[in-house]
């Protein structure tokens, strides 16, 4: 007679139609429309961010502050971690910082989810993973040898995704994004090309390129990212118990000067380029193959490139109006 394989507390969830949801981080890009799109799907929503959310209620708090995810992150079903510090580039001059929002506050996040029995975690990795690709276009089994401490993090923060997964029974679900972009995207200073670039066209202002423009990068549409996490929620109720990762990209990678041009069209207005050094450590091409998340997930991008620009430049424009 054989043995009954023991469940774990997390994996005793029944599907229902509608969830208990936690969103570390989501008064930012991606958090305000997963949220949005959480709320249509019918589930309960807490945003959990230092800042706060005008459209939806926000309980402001720190991931860093072990205490209070303790204290937040309990009665859900699942939690959407957003939540981290996303800009490479500061990375290099601020490693600390970047370890102590994006390992030590996810620490504290699974923490929170195993002490309160919560059973699945969905996060934001990243293309940075990677650093340097071998060969294009990128496979989630490729190596994984980050350039840049942000990068460090983000491979960090899966490592300790799935040895929870291992160790505790939780779900865990890493969605390594390529080039988001779309409306509503807003940094302080204005970091990310599509934004920046479109700023830069609109006012006549000098368009930063670094190197000479043919840096290919796979570009891929908010819509599209949003479709996949609520994917990737279906995947962690009908997948208990088990660690995920996929790549999330278009595989149709695109020149920075392509995506000058294509703004140019959009905008009427001629850019004014302004070459400067390469960066250091920035890859030539950086492209990914997402078949494994068609057959995990039953996603693909459906967005083209001309599409999504020309609804991020509507948007750009109507705000200003």
């Amino acid at each position: 007679m054989s043995k009954r394989k023991r469940k774990s507390p997390f994996s005793l969830f029944c599907r229902k139609s509608y969830m208990k949801i936690i969103v570390t981080g989501g008064s930012g890009f991606l958090g305000r429309h997963l949220i949005r799109a959480l709320i249509k799907a019918g589930h309960q929503v807490k945003n959990i961010d230092l800042v706060v959310n005008p459209q939806f209620e926000t309980i402001q708090a720190d991931v860093k502050n072990a205490a209070q995810m303790t204290d937040l992150i309990k009665d859900a079903d699942a939690v959407f971690h957003l939540a981290s510090l996303i800009e490479a580039g500061e990375s290099v001059k601020e490693p600390q910082k970047y370890l102590e929002v994006n390992v030590l506050g996810t620490l504290n996040v699974l923490e929170a989810m195993k002490q309160n029995q919560i059973g699945h975690f969905i996060f934001s990795s990243s293309a940075a993973i990677y650093g340097e690709p071998l060969e294009v276009p990128i496979k989630e089994d490729d190596r994984t040898l980050p350039i840049n401490p942000y990068g460090m993090t983000k491979l960090a923060m899966e490592g300790l995704l799935s040895s929870y997964v291992k160790s505790y029974g939780l779900t865990g679900v890493a969605l390594r994004y390529f080039n988001l972009y779309g409306p509503e995207e807003h940094h302080q200073p204005e970091t990310h090309a599509i934004p920046r670039f479109i700023d830069q066209i609109s006012k006549g202002q000098e368009v930063t390129v670094w190197g000479d423009g043919g840096h290919l990068r796979d570009y891929v549409y908010i819509d599209d990212i949003v479709e996949a996490h609520l994917l990737a929620l279906d995947l962690a109720t009908q997948q208990p118990g088990q660690y995920h990762y996929a790549n999330l990209s278009t595989g149709q990678p695109n020149s920075v000067l392509e995506i000058i041009k294509e703004l140019e069209q959009l905008l009427g207005k001629t850019a004014q380029i302004k070459h400067f050094d390469e960066r250091p450590g920035d890859p030539r091409v950086l492209s990914a193959d997402a078949s494994k998340a068609k057959q995990m997930l039953g996603w693909q991008a459906k967005t083209s490139l001309k599409d999504g620009l020309k609804k991020t430049v509507e948007y750009f424009q109507q705000k200003k109006l």
